[in-house]
């Protein structure tokens, strides 16, 4: 008995000490990354071999990669949709970043799994279409003066600015959002902002802001863009139409979110015209239309935003029907729907289980211990009874010898007889 106490002791002083908190292994893991205009290109490089699957976050099924056992796992996205986020930097750099899941195990989220934010950057310069345009100049000629046409070729970036009132990539349904088109190119070049659409990031729902001629669809969500100006480099020379200049198209709206994403994605065709662009009015039918001539290159512009809505999550579980399970909210809502259900850490657990085992411990020395006074009791008492029953035998037997003789009738020539 005493050894087992003792052994029992020894498994609980254990399971405390490695109940301790101990910061779990980590994957050391190292990113390269490459980018264009249309992919964003993503290397780990990881310590160990990799059986697990990589993804962009809120995009699981359908943007990610699966391990192949070697240390390195490669993953491309479009820089259009899987959560891919841009943007512009102070020393002429464009940059993508996207929300990496690194999941060790094919099938198990564990806290193993490795969160990282790989981001790429790329110059202004390359993220330039060439934009083919026919203009006319005049040249000189030994014979005349005559004017000379010729095609031309110039240079414009584009790209869609979208965040909150203080320019972070994160808001709340309902928070005012920013979406900015900008546009350089030189002035006699002008622009139309047409087609744009709210996405989801992988085509499954969409919702358009912008019809084909660049109206609202609705100006409760998404209002009229509000278009300005400015030159790129201020100069003494008087403005010229082929000065560099920054069209921007903003509008301001409060933030949105498809049901099941938290990225909204937003996509806007640039329209280039030569010259000017027709002037639309958005309260009739007019058709936008371009000739030929005036018809230049279209471009596309996208960006995407985190938008949550802590809010709504909360009001739909409260008015939803009790059959709606757990697993069917997100993360961060499902502990007000799991009621009574307790969660804790892995060394929590531990220290549970070895403080029980300490009270079972007690419970059964105390067991123990009252086990051995009920015996040593019973013991006292039997030899009690012993003793008295030995004193008081010898006269028991003989009162049982003399109550055992009966007088009884006899046949014979005495009228009684004793029998013994």
């Amino acid at each position: 008995m005493i050894r087992l106490i003792i052994l029992m002791l020894h498994l609980i002083v254990y399971g405390v000490w490695s109940s301790s908190p101990t910061t779990p292994t980590k994957s050391r893991i190292l990113i390269s990354t490459n980018c264009s205009r249309e992919f964003f290109n993503i290397n780990l490089h990881l310590d160990r071999s990799f059986k697990g699957v990589v993804f962009a976050k809120d995009f699981s099924d359908e943007c990610r990669v699966k391990g192949d056992y070697t240390s390195t796992v490669g993953i491309r996205l479009p820089t259009s949709g899987c959560g891919v986020r841009s943007d512009t930097r102070n020393d002429d750099q464009y940059e993508f970043s996207v929300h990496l899941v690194i999941q060790m195990d094919e099938k198990l989220r564990q806290s193993s799994d490795a969160h990282r934010i790989a981001r790429c950057s790329i110059s202004k310069d390359l993220m330039a279409t060439d934009v083919p345009t026919v203009t006319e100049s005049k040249k000189k000629s030994t014979r005349n003066g005559r004017m000379h046409t010729f095609n031309e070729v110039e240079q414009v970036q584009a790209w869609l600015e979208l965040g909150g009132s203080d320019g972070s990539g994160a808001v709340e349904v309902g928070q005012q959002t920013s979406m900015s088109v900008k546009v350089v190119l030189p002035d006699r070049i002008d622009v139309r902002i047409i087609d744009c659409v709210a996405l989801d990031g992988i085509g499954e729902a969409s919702q358009k802001l912008f019809d084909d001629r660049g109206c609202p669809i609705d100006e409760q969500v998404v209002p009229a863009l509000i278009i300005k100006k400015r030159p790129i480099e201020e100069g003494w020379s008087r403005p010229s139409k082929d000065d560099i200049v920054e069209k921007m198209f903003t509008a301001t709206f409060p933030a949105f979110k498809f049901p099941d994403r938290e990225r909204l994605h937003v996509n806007c065709g640039v329209q280039l015209c030569k010259d000017l662009c027709p002037t639309i009015n958005c309260t009739s039918q007019d058709e936008f239309l371009l000739n030929s001539t005036s018809r230049l290159a279209r471009l596309q512009v996208f960006n995407s935003l985190a938008v949550t809505a802590p809010q709504i999550e909360i009001d739909r579980i409260r008015s939803s029907s009790d059959d709606v399970t757990v697993d069917e909210y997100p993360p961060k809502i499902r502990s007000l729907r799991a009621e009574g259900i307790l969660c804790m850490s892995t060394s929590k657990l531990a220290l549970s289980f070895c403080i029980l085992g300490l009270i079972f411990l007690i419970a059964v020395v105390v067991s123990v211990v009252c086990l051995l006074r009920a015996r040593a009791k019973s013991k006292e008492s039997s030899f009690l009874t012993t003793t008295s029953v030995s004193l008081f035998s010898s006269s028991s037997s003989t009162n049982s010898r003399i109550e055992s003789r009966l007088l009884i009738p006899y046949g014979g020539s005495l009228p009684y007889g004793q029998v013994y």
